[in-house]
């Protein structure tokens, strides 16, 4: 478990051992220093799922364990956060101390219970929104039944209802689901429905998966997500929000981990008959601390290290958001291939792919038109998670790969672009474009031979490729053989057919502006030949541009 238990910002860690004693390492910076017994936490039991929250809100963070069979659990309250008395004011005031914990798991009802249990995953959360933090725990035997096959011994999970801090009772036998006997040992959280409340997955030992929705929530809630800009994918793991609510302080952290579990990043918080949080504040790990607000309650909140001021996120059914994906996915085309509004339609794919991540074609034609807009840095991120998310997109392969052509800066640029593009003909035998790029590679490195066969081939297997015939015809008059260029540059002309168009002008139909189109790394200088035969006149632009 990865937590700054004693507040300094920096990620501390406790280690939870099977049988020997737990170690808690706090990070002084440059090293981590052993304070397992020195913060009485050394704990020596079997241990085995962790779970982090202040469950009865004193403004620290407490630790809760699990242990093997015969061996209470255990609920470590911090004193970092300690109540003195201040007699100038008549009340007593929090004030820090020395990090230790205290094991409070017997009088707050979590110790006997166990007593008959193994329990392994575990999690802090408020699950009946009344703004207390309560406990769920998986159990499961490693001791075999009588019976035959053997097979370990089930046994029911806890629900640790929170009784506004005062202890915790255990509600799992009014729910058949959590009631029913089983070896559980994994567990996760996550409002998986969206609808406002944190429900259950567990994972057993041969009965497989079970989910379970919440539906004991009552009050009202708010969901917080976390993002650190410039942070890759960062949830904000680490950081901590403290939510003032009609006075109270609720403190929830983004962490989660447990016996083979990690919960979902986002903060949820009971707010109970609190329709708002009045003000919040963000201790960014390692950073500074932002204040927000206020927040209307029932509803999903992005905060945005650095921004002043929440986003509100919009959730959708399933329905509602195919059906507004398809809209701006159609809107994003119309605007590309119709309007010729690129600014637009960028805009309208981004919209689109935050609705479907996966969608290919989107990021594809998004990736296409930002590297039309000379923005290649971009273009490159969206095509590496095209083929991140699939590493056989044959086009995905090949744009990568021209891109690094168009702007190649050297060798090693070229030799990137070529195995991509190999890459892409792997995928695709039949793939002219690929083979074509793959020869216009070629000619920019200047190896003829290697582009005159990669161009033949591009002939022979596409009698309409006007750039293959266009740009063999360049070798054969490099290499000096007039005729053979000539020829070349008439079959060129007889594969544009007779209703080809100046560049710039479209082939069918009656539409105003030119349809998107894709380039290749020597694609203008054929799209530009007016059909001329003489071969001086068709390769002058070309020439000067190759290096001999």
């Amino acid at each position: 478990m990865w937590h700054d238990f004693d507040e300094d910002g920096r990620l501390d860690l406790y280690v939870a051992n099977d049988i020997s004693d737990n170690a808690l390492y706090l990070n002084r910076g440059d090293t981590f220093a052993d304070a397992g017994l020195a913060a009485w936490v050394a704990d020596y039991r079997g241990a085995m799922g962790l779970a982090v929250g202040d469950w009865n809100r004193d403004g620290d963070d407490d630790l809760f364990v699990t242990h093997w069979i015969a061996q209470e659990n255990a609920l470590y309250d911090s004193r970092l956060m300690a109540a003195t008395s201040n007699p100038a004011v008549g009340e007593a005031t929090m004030q820090r101390s020395p990090l230790t914990f205290s094991d409070v798991a017997s009088p707050m009802g979590l110790g006997q219970i166990a007593l008959q249990s193994i329990g392994w995953g575990t999690a802090f959360t408020d699950f009946d929104h009344d703004g207390w933090l309560d406990l769920v725990v998986v159990n499961g035997s490693t001791f075999e039944t009588d019976g035959q096959p053997p097979a370990l011994e089930a046994q029911r999970a806890f629900l640790l209802w929170n009784n506004l801090g005062k202890g915790f009772h255990d509600l799992a036998p009014l729910s058949e689901e959590l009631a029913q006997p089983r070896v559980g040992r994994g567990l996760a959280l996550s409002d998986f429905d969206r609808d406002g409340d944190v429900d259950i997955l567990m994972v057993t030992l041969d009965d497989g998966v079970h989910l379970l929705r919440n539906e004991m929530a009552k009050g009202n809630w708010i969901a917080l997500n976390l993002k650190r800009p410039g942070r890759g994918a960062s949830r904000g793991e680490g950081s901590t929000v403290i939510a003032t609510v009609a006075g109270n302080r609720l403190r929830r952290t983004v962490s989660g981990g447990s016996y083979l579990s990690q919960d979902s990043s986002t903060l949820h918080l009971g707010l109970g008959e609190a329709t708002r949080v009045d003000a919040l504040e963000v201790r960014w790990l390692g950073g500074k601390s932002e204040n927000f607000g206020p927040l209307e309650a029932n509803a999903r909140w992005e905060l945005v290290e650095g921004e002043s001021s929440p986003r509100r996120v919009t959730v959708l059914s399933r329905r509602e958001r195919v059906t507004a994906f398809w809209e701006i996915q159609r809107a994003a085309m119309d605007a590309m291939k119709r309007d010729g509004d690129a600014p637009r339609a960028m805009t309208l794919f981004r919209q689109a792919l935050e609705l479907n991540p996966d969608h290919e074609d989107s990021r594809y034609y998004l990736a296409n038109l930002l590297a039309s807009d000379g923005d290649l840095a971009a273009a490159q991120a969206e095509f590496a998670i095209l083929l991140e998310r699939n590493p056989r997109s044959h086009r995905g392969l090949k744009q990568w790969g021209i891109l690094k052509a168009l702007h190649a800066s050297g060798e090693e640029d070229l030799m990137e672009a070529e195995r991509a593009l190999q890459r892409a003909l792997e995928v695709n035998p039949e793939g002219t474009g690929s083979l074509l790029a793959l020869g216009e590679v070629a000619l920019l490195r200047g190896d003829l031979p290697a582009a005159d066969d990669r161009f033949a081939r591009v002939c022979r297997s596409n009698p309409r490729a006007v750039g293959g015939f266009f740009l063999r015809a360049f070798v054969h008059w490099r290499r000096g053989d007039r005729a053979g260029a000539e020829r070349l540059l008439a079959a060129a002309k007889v594969a544009r057919g007779e209703d080809w168009k100046p560049e710039g002008a479209v082939a069918e139909g009656d539409v105003k502006f030119r349809m998107h189109r894709e380039e290749s790394p020597l694609s203008r200088f054929w799209e530009s030949w007016n059909g001329g035969s003489e071969p001086n006149t068709a390769f002058k632009d070309l020439d000067e541009y190759l290096p001999e």
